[in-house]
């Protein structure tokens, strides 16, 4: 089970009335749930901005829910790389999580180009 699952299941079962001693649990999430059926990249990049703008007002972390992904009327690169640059600068911690698996293989596809870290400087005092 991949990370954005866990926590998309975390937070239903909060929302779903879970209580402690104390009362019921806050939830710390605000779940934006966009339809990017028929919608072109930038429409769906302005759902997500004003969603992250609520979640800030609200003081809670965006749980940004992509729904039917495939039938976006537009690039689902441009799509990502938009939230690339709508992230840049956010405040809180932002996940998201879609059913398609158009997301997670593009984020692969990143992971695996970032560059290795940089090797320390060879000389006398630091052998290969």
């Amino acid at each position: 089970m991949g990370e954005t699952t866990r926590r998309l299941q975390q937070s239903f079962a909060r929302s779903q009335g879970s209580e402690s001693k104390s009362g019921p649990l806050e939830t710390r999430e605000l779940q934006i749930r966009i339809s990017c059926g028929g919608k072109t990249a930038e429409r769906v990049l302005e759902e997500v901005r004003a969603g992250m703008v609520e979640a800030l007002a609200q003081g809670r972390d965006p749980l940004v829910v992509l729904e039917d992904l495939g039938l976006l009327e537009d690039s689902i690169t441009t799509l990502i790389k938009g939230l690339s640059r709508v992230l840049v600068g956010y405040p809180r911690t932002v996940t998201f999580w879609e059913s398609s698996g158009f997301t997670e293989a593009f984020m692969s596809v990143l992971e695996a180009a970032q560059p290795p870290p940089p090797r320390p400087p060879q000389g006398p005092g630091n052998p290969a």
